[in-house]
């Protein structure tokens, strides 16, 4: 008797993301799927700039700071009333304001585009991060990471945590020749159209490839009108590297 066997399609690169879905072809193979982006900030002979536009912490952040503002004036307003333990009000008083505070803060005041640049004439990959701590009084710390572009290799992976939901196109470095990951990173994020991350691995390859065959993206100019500050300038030094040849 003989039994239907079916071939699963298994990850290139471990460890394997537990939330893996697809691997992309090698960044220098011929790209199968044809080149879109949805949004692009810079392009020409030197380098690529694309925004990771973040949403994720766009409304919701605006409604958790509002609540919690209505919250801590109803517990105030009941602490005096009822309890009048004032010494109790005060540290409600500090605390809601550094909740609400840290809320407005990422609302208004935290980038969205964190960006990435892709200099074809170093053959390096530039990606911008921005981490605020969650003391509100704390400045927020700009990490820009820099990764030799022939380590790179692109995945599919699915987030099912409430906030992130949706499929990412990661880029994994690993170890030079190796499929051994030693770090993964975010380039982009779809909530709905899944083939939009094949095209934008695709453009990103066929880019760093000297294809000048590509065509305009999806959106024109920017996301400025949802979003409320773009990022911080990059660090000079890196400003001056990521956009200039050898």
């Amino acid at each position: 008797m003989s039994f239907m066997q079916f071939d699963y399609p298994k990850p290139r690169l471990h460890p394997k993301h537990n939330n893996w879905r697809e691997d992309l072809p090698e960044n220098h193979e011929p790209q199968l799927v044809p080149p879109q982006l949805r949004w692009l900030t810079e392009r020409n002979d030197i380098y690529l700039e694309v925004p990771r536009y973040r949403i994720e912490v766009m409304w919701w952040m605006i409604i958790l700071a509002a609540s919690q503002a209505v919250f801590s004036m109803f517990f105030l307003l009941w602490l005096f009333i009822s309890i009048q333990i004032y010494s109790l009000a005060v540290i409600s008083i500090v605390v809601f304001s550094s909740f609400t505070f840290h809320s407005l803060r990422m609302f208004f005041v935290a980038p969205r585009s964190l960006p990435i640049r892709l200099n074809r004439k170093r053959q390096k990959l530039y990606v911008y991060n921005y981490k605020q701590p969650w003391q509100p009084w704390r400045k927020a710390i700009i990490r820009i990471s820099v990764y030799n572009w022939a380590d790179i290799h692109g995945e599919v992976h699915f987030e099912s945590t409430p906030g992130i939901r949706g499929y990412h196109l990661y880029g994994a470095q690993c170890e030079p020749g190796t499929h051994q990951v030693v770090e993964r990173f975010v380039l982009a994020k779809e909530w709905g159209e899944r083939e939009q991350l094949n095209q934008i691995w695709s453009y990103l390859c066929m880019y760093m490839q000297h294809d000048d065959e590509l065509p305009p993206p999806r959106n024109a100019g920017t996301a400025d009108f949802w979003q409320p500050r773009k990022a911080d300038a990059w660090p000079e030094a890196m400003e001056r590297e990521s956009t200039s040849t050898p």
